[in-house]
């Protein structure tokens, strides 16, 4: 497939492209066979076009620039108006960051809006968070079949969704990233020590173990590693005010959590129009980590500020967004300055509660 870039798009492709919510559903699919649970169960590539009405819709992608060339395959060529994503969080993060990069081309081009498909979030990767907070349940195919069952005869209009806002990643001299879920330094030095266990909750649960456990005995992992749950000495300002001592900030748009019903970390206000804010004002790492139980049930303890909606939040050096690591620990990379601000995109996202 050799379908042009964004930046390659006519005013006449995104004029006849354009979505109307008068008009059937039209259902397109990305896959990611590498995400987790795409990668364990191989049939997915041979079923998903199985569970489509129109099999053809269904691309697999194995690099970036192959998502770009799916994603105006069925945009601008086959007028798809509902786009599911399937994979794993970070391929929820580049299919938002290139949607975002085409919207912003497509109204250069023609100087008025234009309209994103809805996007159904399939559970194909390892926390499926971003999925899991829209309400898709169960494996891609089986949540396939049931939109289509549900669509059937039902205008674009017509079908339930969540508007989904975004947060922007401004960093000096980079174009601004985009996405749900941001962590500062600390978050993302934490994320690459998950990692080290295998993903998944398996993952999880060792990395948590671990962590007390290194921390309490000094094991050799935590003299490895154990540095980078340390506070970085620079400062974070949130809504104006500095926090000259803290141990980092999560912030976020959706539901943060780890285990639907069961492990809430974060709620932020549907109706909002910022962010929520965790921040760890606790410096002290030993009692964070006694602390991580409490966090990762919605709990507050002592040290820990929740903002349910912040409007700015500007920090320094390495950071993660949706999962993906942007570390850079050169001197420069320590020193760089990001801000975390409300973007002005807001997706639809399919609703797939019962």
């Amino acid at each position: 497939m050799t379908r042009p870039a964004a930046s390659a798009l006519t005013e006449g492709e995104v004029r006849a492209a354009a979505i109307r919510l008068e008009q059937p559903v039209r259902l397109g699919v990305i896959t990611n066979p590498f995400s987790r649970t795409n990668a364990r169960n191989r049939l997915y590539d041979r079923l998903i076009p199985s569970a489509l009405t129109e099999p053809e819709l269904a691309l697999t992608t194995h690099t970036a620039e192959e998502f770009d060339a799916a994603l105006m395959e069925l945009l601008f060529r086959r007028r798809v108006n509902v786009l599911g994503l399937n994979g794993g969080d970070g391929t929820l993060h580049l299919g938002v960051n290139r949607l975002v990069a085409l919207r912003r081309e497509a109204e250069r081009l023609t100087g008025e809006p234009f309209r994103l498909p809805r996007l159904l979030f399939l559970n194909g990767g390892t926390l499926n968070i971003v999925s899991r907070a829209t309400g898709t349940q169960g494996n891609p195919v089986t949540t396939l079949r049931d939109f289509e069952r549900r669509a059937r005869g039902v205008t674009v209009g017509a079908i339930p969704t969540r508007r989904v806002r975004l947060l922007a990643v401004h960093v000096t001299g980079a174009t601004p990233r985009y996405g749900f879920i941001f962590g500062t330094e600390v978050v993302a030095n934490a994320l690459e020590m998950y990692t080290l266990f295998g993903e998944g909750y398996v993952g999880l649960g060792r990395f948590l173990v671990e962590v007390g456990a290194g921390y309490a005995f000094g094991s050799r992992l935590w003299r490895e590693h154990g540095w980078k749950l340390d506070p970085t000495g620079r400062p974070l300002v949130l809504d104006g005010r500095e926090y000259p001592k803290n141990l980092g900030a999560v912030a976020c748009t959706i539901e943060l959590s780890l285990v639907k019903g069961v492990l809430t970390a974060l709620r932020p206000p549907e109706d909002g129009t910022g962010f929520a804010v965790r921040l760890l004002a606790e410096t002290r790492p030993g009692r964070v980590i006694r602390s991580i139980p409490q966090l990762m049930v919605g709990r507050s303890p002592e040290g820990v500020i929740d903002v349910p909606e912040a409007r700015s939040l500007v920090a320094a050096g390495s950071y993660t967004i949706d999962g993906e690591l942007c570390l850079d620990r050169t001197p420069e990379g320590m020193r760089r300055t990001l801000e975390v601000l409300p973007a002005d995109v807001v997706l639809d996202a399919v609703r797939m509660e019962a």
